[in-house]
């Protein structure tokens, strides 16, 4: 029984890794663009190479062995490869921290530890370089809880793990806090022991000092082998100072305490829900927990709470503890009722395995994105310099790039702090301003993702919308293009702007209805929603909106769409 519910939660994990490269639209292609650099100069950039804003900026890489890894990975097997290997390192990160318990937990245990820990862990999903954190540290948690229990060779790969983790992704340091958490842990029982002198009554615990010296030894080891990556102790130091220059905040970074407020994310509800049983079971069953436990709950549980990007690293550092506390309920239970829960677990995998491929499918495929906006600026010759928002900036860089480069893209480390503050922000909400930086940098397109929520962008659209030295020549359910109006290229070709509405699912039509509806096109948005009520005849906003449009237009038919609203959404 034990293996089926662990090859059923492995097969889930598979499942909820393996959908559409969806990350080609944010950072994925940049980094392939930035692999293919590094190898064909065998040197890695120090500067902004991809915006014409800050060329010279410096910029430490701290992932560019990743963007190795991808670039050959890329060449050789395709975006289906990345897709394959990425979801098999998750696969082998998740079973080496089942491996480690599996003979000390029972079937029932695994499952309902998982069912709560997998929706945390698909909070992250793309094809990213932080799979590779993830991998190195479901090593470093193995390795250490091993060797606390008895002294495995396995440790003496630590500092080797820490030097490819250095160069391969940020968050390196992390190795470094768990190693220094496994020796504060082993240290434990000697200070323990000071306490116990004052009580001659008392067991002194036994020291371990071998396994402390080793530690030590490895921690050192690590520390010192962080040092060799391109910038030496700069890069060392980095993750330390990235966010002294950090002028743009990022979902990804955010408190858990914004965004539920924002959005009530299901992945902080499993997160609060794990976090609070977790130390349920370490106060219940103190007598039975080390140290390392609660050193390992309150440093990651920290670190989950403070942003949600690190909700994988809870999972994969505190799942051991977790396991093992919720083990020692001793309860019997007949084989009937172990029966009952069983299917009642293995019910809720396959609603959780549904819940995901509801949110991002399942099986091969790059999700479109900005594809058709590039594919469109490609054949009608359009030129730069180009006005892009931050979240498709790295999308045009693999597209484009060495013949256009980039107002700004997703890394705030990569310009100054005063740009997004001073320039790239208040551009967007004062046309005076973005009069200002036009005649700076002399735009000749404007290449934006319309599905960016932040004010400043929704404020730019509708502005620009309503400027006419400005024309929209594409529209999808992603990205909007404008050109001057005084292109007198285009004009001579008498290209008419193209506008896609021609999409046969829910989420690009909801897209291109806030799009219009911000831009205040009233018949587009119509059409739109009349669009989503043919897929759904009872999707809320879309009567809800349908109907005010229509009522406001004074069209008798707003009764029949209000009528639908009251029967089906209060």
């Amino acid at each position: 029984m034990k293996f089926f519910v662990t090859s059923l939660l492995l097969l889930l994990i598979f499942i909820g890794f393996f959908h559409p490269v969806t990350a080609i639209t944010q950072d994925l292609g940049r980094h392939l663009i930035t692999g293919d650099i590094i190898l064909e100069t065998h040197s890695v950039p120090k500067t902004n190479l991809f915006s014409y804003t800050y060329p010279d900026f410096p910029f430490i890489n701290h992932h560019w062995l990743s963007e190795v890894f991808y670039s050959i990975s890329f060449q050789t097997i395709g975006f289906n490869g990345l897709l394959i290997s990425n979801a098999t390192l998750i696969l082998l990160s998740f079973g080496l921290i089942i491996f480690s318990i599996y003979k000390k937990v029972g079937a029932l245990t695994l499952l309902f530890c998982s069912l709560l820990y997998l929706p945390i862990l698909f909070e992250r999903t793309d094809v990213r370089p932080e799979s590779f954190s993830f991998m190195f540290l479901s090593l470093f948690i193995f390795i250490l809880y091993k060797f606390r229990e008895k002294f495995t060779k396995w440790i003496l790969i630590l500092p080797f793990i820490e030097l490819l983790w250095t160069n391969m992704h940020i968050y390196f340091p992390i190795g470094i806090a768990v190693l220094f958490l496994f020796l504060i842990d082993a240290i434990a029982p000697a200070i323990q022991n000071l306490f116990r002198d004052f009580d001659s009554n008392q067991i002194p615990k036994p020291v371990q000092k071998n396994n402390i010296l080793m530690l030590l030894f490895i921690l050192t080891a690590s520390i010192l082998l962080t040092l060799i990556n391109p910038r030496g102790l700069k890069g060392a130091l980095y993750p330390f100072e990235v966010f002294q220059n950090y002028g743009y905040s990022i979902a990804e970074n955010q408190n858990i305490f914004f965004l539920w407020n924002y959005s009530h994310n299901p992945a902080i509800l499993f997160f609060g829900i794990s976090a609070i049983l977790l130390l349920f079971f370490l106060l219940v069953f103190r007598r039975k927990t080390c140290p390392a436990d609660w050193f390992i709950f309150i440093f990651f549980s920290i670190l989950a709470i403070t942003a949600i990007r690190n909700f994988p690293l809870f999972v994969f550092a505190t799942f051991i503890p977790f396991a093992r506390s919720f083990s020692n309920i001793k309860i019997s239970f007949s084989k009937n009722i172990k029966s009952i829960f069983l299917i009642l677990f293995l019910g809720l995998a396959v609603f959780e395995a549904q819940q995901v491929y509801a949110k991002k499918g399942f099986g091969f495929g790059v999700e479109t994105g900005a594809k058709d906006g590039v594919d469109f600026f490609i054949k009608q010759k359009l030129t730069g310099p180009i006005f892009n928002n931050f979240d498709i900036g790295s999308y045009l860089i693999y597209r484009l790039y060495p013949k256009e480069k980039v107002f700004v893209d997703g890394r705030p480390e990569a310009y100054p702090k005063s740009f997004f503050q001073e320039t790239y922000i208040p551009m967007q909400l004062d046309k005076r301003k973005f009069e200002l930086a036009d005649k700076q940098y002399s735009f000749q397109t404007i290449f934006f993702s319309h599905t960016d929520q932040t004010p400043w962008a929704e404020a730019f659209l509708k502005q620009i919308s309503q400027n006419n030295k400005w024309r929209m020549i594409y529209l999808d359910d992603f990205t909007v293009i404008y050109t001057r109006d005084k292109n007198t290229r285009l004009a001579a070709k008498r290209v008419k702007p193209t506008i896609r509405t021609d999409y046969p699912n829910l989420k690009s039509l909801i897209q291109l209805a806030h799009f219009f509806q911000n831009k205040n096109f009233d018949d587009q948005e119509i059409a739109v929603y009349q669009k989503i009520l043919d897929i759904n005849p009872i999707y809320c906003p879309a009567l809800y909106n349908l109907a005010l449009k229509l009522q406001a237009k004074n069209n008798p038919a707003f009764s029949i769409f209000a009528d639908k609203f009251q029967k089906n959404c209060q």
